[in-house]
């Protein structure tokens, strides 16, 4: 969502317009974000208030995947999760969340609250033999005047201290992907990620056999994709052309 919906806490212009013809066309819509700072609820909420109206299944942050992955490979395991206000996403699903170093679990996402205490604690479980899980890699991410460190940072971090390698939940990795093909039986080859950064959303949908749309209202500019390896099928200057680019790659044969 952050450059694709939003900048920051700003809707970007003709969001909401593009989303409500999207539904009028019968397309089903996901919003799929890195950020695990935060609840699916509260997402669901935040698009609301910017008259996209959504229900909380149909949003994907990763601090939901985080709650899945754990509850599918790691059931019973207590929690260490570093993140500013998702831990209610965790409670709720019934891990026990842990402030110690005796967690069997640590998970890492964003956190502007992050302190030399936190990570202390997440380097002791994670040379403990805690299972060591990241949101997501995202060295930054924009802002309105910008860009600001990402969950990334932190996680780099912790790799380099302990010496260990993360299972990486976010895009690019195809978790998040799998997780909505398997709730909803969405069929790749029949969707369009739409994302303002080459290196996460476009090399996911590339990997995984899916079209792609990069908006430039994010990271990731017009000249990158031309000249990178990384190509999208389409390239528009916000969300309000996707309606537009899809038609145009609905025509074009396989």
């Amino acid at each position: 969502m952050d450059g694709v919906v939003f900048r920051g806490q700003k809707p970007i212009e003709g969001a909401k317009e593009a989303v409500a013809r999207l539904v009028k066309e019968k397309r089903e819509v996901f919003f799929l974000t890195n950020n695990g700072s935060r609840t699916r609820k509260h997402f669901a909420e935040k698009l609301g208030k910017a008259g996209i109206k959504v229900s909380e299944d149909h949003v994907y942050s990763t601090s939901y995947g985080a709650v899945r992955y754990i509850l599918d490979n790691f059931p019973g395991k207590t929690a260490y999760v570093i993140n500013e206000n998702a831990r209610e996403e965790f409670t709720r699903a019934g891990i026990v969340c842990e402030e110690s170093e005796k967690a069997g679990v640590v998970v890492v996402e964003f956190d502007r609250q992050f302190t030399y205490d936190k990570m202390s604690i997440a380097f002791r479980a994670i040379l403990n033999g805690a299972v060591f899980i990241a949101t997501n890699e995202d060295p930054s991410f924009p802002v309105e005047d910008g860009l600001l460190p990402g969950a990334g940072a932190i996680v780099a971090a912790l790799a380099y201290s302990t010496g260990k390698k993360p299972v990486v939940l976010g895009k690019p990795e195809p978790y998040m992907l799998e997780l909505i093909s398997s709730e909803h039986g969405v069929r790749k080859e029949n969707t369009l990620m739409v994302g303002d950064k080459l290196e996460t959303d476009i090399l996911m949908a590339k990997k995984e056999g899916m079209k792609s749309a990069l908006v430039l209202t994010g990271i990731s500019s017009r000249i990158e994709a031309m000249r990178g390896r990384i190509k999208p099928d389409a390239i528009v200057e916000s969300i309000k052309d996707i309606p537009s680019a899809i038609k145009k790659l609905e025509s074009i044969p396989r």
